[in-house]
């Protein structure tokens, strides 16, 4: 059966996964990592880099935004419902001039040629952030899933996929482990993991005994409401 954790390899050039660990190495903004829940080392030991909030690392943001985009894309098409389950598309059929409401068995024709327009309908990419699990101690060992409740938007209940690069080898230690799927992928530079972000896909991330691990990582995100729908009528 499909388990939906994807693995693409040489996804990011092996020269720009060296640029952004050297540009972690340099930065004046890391911070201890944090769960949804704050730090908590006790869970989650890390160093992080939020990219998005600092200029200085758009032009580097905008690459890995471009990569992550294609290949999400490529996820959405092999797993098309994520595009018309959640919500009924409809499109303009071709040759009857007239709107068609997308489904299962349509889709090869009417829909297939609009995935893309689909995926930016009705999703975002979340911040991306860079981390770094310091050899022999750092850890993200707490099972744990990308969906729950937060004040004071709920932003993380919008989570659909996970995604995640691996910008350097380890050789030993450093797997990230999906509980249900008892699927461990171990890191390889410029390598891309996209999974769903619900419990069903409950992980963790190990400790790496033979080097340091640098990653990147975020969310696939609905669109909210607002945007999706228009704002709701004053009552």
């Amino acid at each position: 059966m499909n388990d939906f954790i994807e693995v693409y390899d040489d996804v990011l050039p092996r020269a720009f996964c060296q640029q952004l660990i050297q540009l972690f190495e340099q930065s004046p903004y890391t911070t201890a990592g944090r769960t949804g829940g704050g730090v908590d080392p006790s869970k989650k030991l890390s160093t992080d880099l939020y990219l998005n909030q600092y200029p200085d690392y758009h032009p580097a943001l905008a690459e890995i935004i471009r990569y992550t985009t294609d290949y999400v894309a490529d996820y959405f098409r092999k797993y098309h419902f994520a595009l018309i389950g959640p919500v009924s598309m409809t499109v303009p059929h071709p040759a009857e001039h007239r709107m068609v409401t997308i489904t299962a068995e349509n889709y090869p024709e009417l829909g297939a040629p609009q995935a893309d327009n689909f995926m930016r309908t009705l999703y975002r990419l979340g911040p991306i952030q860079m981390q770094k699990y310091q050899q022999g101690k750092g850890n993200y060992g707490y099972w744990h899933s990308e969906v729950y409740p937060q004040l004071p938007h709920n932003e993380p209940l919008h989570r659909t996929l996970l995604f995640m690069f691996y910008l350097n080898d380890v050789a030993e230690g450093g797997q990230t482990e999906f509980y249900y799927q008892n699927k461990a992928i171990q890191p390889k530079a410029g390598s891309m993991v996209i999974a769903p972000a619900y419990f069903t896909h409950t992980h963790r991330g190990c400790v790496p005994v033979s080097d340091d691990k640098y990653i990147l990582t975020s969310w696939v995100l609905f669109n909210r409401a607002e945007q999706l729908y228009g704002q709701a009528p004053e009552s």
